[in-house]
């Protein structure tokens, strides 16, 4: 089998047998295989920014101790780090030299914080629900199964990054989550089979794709077990080849989800029972207050898209500490605090953001098209909040803004189409993403910034006149029902028109609606190429054309 060139490096150098030459490095004359067996130890840099370091901490399902997150904080506040909470619950520094971020990996780990396998080709951090065991809707905690199945390949030498492609994995045991987990590689969705409460199992899924039914139902005694088969399957059969294309996802594609479950019977000596039936609700409204099951409460603080200065950080740690608390890093890039008294808390939020993901922006990423943070924070949030609109926000098509798991999602673009290049994004909407039904579908290519919000005002109109409550349930039954094509030229139409229209008829009946206006042509694509100049260029396009 031909093997790609990280895979080469693998079979020379393992990355557990490499870490001992951490000391040795010359960080002025770092290669690529030096960076990518740093990634290995939540160690990131790249060669476009050679003097900064990034360091990932692996906090396992969200939660640390007090004095283990006093001792982050201690360190990021000597070195002047900057911190970002990330969608899996991790902790990142960055802009650190070297130096640095040795520094603090290495006194981390006498500390049992851990930042191996954060990166790259690894098991990253196994994540489950901020509520998980405590909130109201919990039929019992994961905590603990996710130390078992974490204790299966942290440090373990033949799983340091050995696998083909990075592995997310999921599990709750909570009714409603704040967030999805369909995206992840594998998911251990709450079930119930033949009145027994276990978990679903849902495989393949990433970024850009939902995991799909692998229909088999599992106990919790059984998860660990069943975990394993499935890591040590991807580790054998994992595609290798092509980088772009090795993540599990590629294999189901490849040999099939049956022909992926028999590889995992081979470490696995249970048979497979069926699928039961998912239990999973929806949260209509996710507040900054939750009910817990002692009568105690837990409060959502919401940082910046993920930001947090530590200022703020040691002022939560000090209440937390003082009221007896505990704090829990959520997956939705803001922090719990578990086990209030009372509805008090008394620092303020650092964003009134309620309900966008965005990934790290390009003040943090490379990869990254524009600052998606500062971006986000210009959308018409008092509507998405209000209405409870879920939106993912990715600055580039790696997607880790989970564009596809929203409402309406964006990823960021550069675009020529309507003038000189500017900043624009790749528009979708209509997830169904709480049962993992459906992504969100591509409608627009290309949607300037500066036109965005005139955009999703029409989107958002439709949404509150519909009648529906929940915008996913708008998608179900309304927008999902109309092609991209369709729903591209409706809004672009609306925009332009101003008509106070309903998709209540056929795409061939609401398309009459405009058959005499200057822009219509009886090719639908045209048309809309038309209306998206007219709607997002600087000029007039009809003064252009005359």
């Amino acid at each position: 089998m031909k093997l790609n060139k990280i895979e080469k490096l693998k079979l020379k150098l393992k990355p557990f047998d490499y870490y001992k030459q951490l000391d040795c490095l010359n960080p002025n004359n770092l290669s690529e295989a030096d960076r990518f067996y740093l990634k290995n130890f939540g160690i990131y840099n790249t060669k476009l920014e050679p003097q900064k370091f990034m360091l990932r901490l692996r906090i396992t399902a969200g939660r640390i101790e007090l004095e283990e997150l006093k001792k982050v904080l201690f360190y990021a506040k000597k070195f002047d780090a900057k911190i970002l909470l990330t969608a899996r619950a991790q902790i990142e520094l960055h802009n650190l030299d070297f130096e640095s971020v040795l520094h603090i990996h290495k006194n981390l780990e006498i500390e049992h914080i851990s930042s191996w396998q954060t990166l790259t080709d690894n098991f990253r951090n196994i994540v489950t629900d901020p509520l998980d065991g405590v909130g109201e809707n919990s039929y019992f905690e994961v905590y603990p199964l996710i130390l078992q199945m974490q204790k299966l390949f942290l440090k373990n030498p033949d799983f340091v990054g050995m696998i083909p492609r990075k592995f997310n994995t999921a599990i709750s045991a909570n009714s409603k989550n704040i967030s999805s987990f369909f995206s992840n590689d594998c998911y251990f969705a709450l079930a119930e089979k033949d009145k027994k409460i276990g978990f679903n199992l849902y495989l393949g899924g990433k970024n850009l794709a939902i995991a799909k039914n692998a229909d088999i139902f599992v106990i919790k005694e059984e998860v660990t077990k069943l975990f394993e088969a499935i890591i040590k399957a991807y580790k054998k059969y994992g595609l290798r080849e092509n980088r772009t294309k090795a993540r599990l996802y590629h294999l189901i594609q490849d040999i099939g989800m049956d022909g992926f479950k028999e590889k995992i019977k081979e470490y696995y000596n249970k048979e497979f029972i069926n699928a039961g039936e998912l239990i999973c609700e929806k949260y209509k409204k996710v507040d900054d207050w939750f009910n817990l099951k002692n009568e105690t409460f837990a409060y959502r603080f919401k940082s910046r898209y993920g930001e947090i200065d530590i200022e703020t950080f040691e002022q939560i740690v000090d209440f937390v500490q003082s009221s007896g608390s505990e704090i829990r890093v959520g997956i939705d890039q803001n922090l719990y605090i578990i086990g209030l008294k009372e509805q008090k808390f008394p620092i303020s939020s650092l964003s009134q953001n309620q309900n966008i993901i965005t990934c790290a922006g390009s003040r943090y990423c490379i990869y990254s098209l524009f600052d998606t943070k500062k971006e986000a924070d210009k959308l018409i949030l008092e509507k998405i909040n209000t209405l409870n609109i879920k939106i993912g926000y990715s600055g580039c098509l790696k997607g880790c803004g989970r564009h596809i798991l929203a409402d309406i999602g964006f990823v960021g673009i550069r675009t020529n189409l309507f003038g000189e290049v500017e900043r624009g994004v790749r528009l979708y909407i209509g997830g169904e993403y709480t049962k993992g039904k459906r992504s969100a579908r591509m409608i627009y290519w290309a949607v300037p910034l500066r036109k965005l919000n005139n955009l999703l005002e029409i989107i958002i109109d439709e949404f509150q006149y519909s009648g529906y409550e929940d915008f996913e349930e708008f998608s179900k039954n309304i927008l999902n029902r109309y092609t991209e094509e369709f729903l591209a030229f409706w809004f672009l139409a609306k925009l332009y028109t101003k008509k106070e229209l309903l998709l209540n008829k056929s795409e061939k009946n609401l398309i009459k609606h405009f058959e005499k206006e200057d822009f219509f042509k009886n090719d639908l694509h045209q048309t809309i190429k038309i209306l998206e100049k007219i709607v997002f260029s600087n000029i007039d396009y009809f003064l252009e054309t005359s």
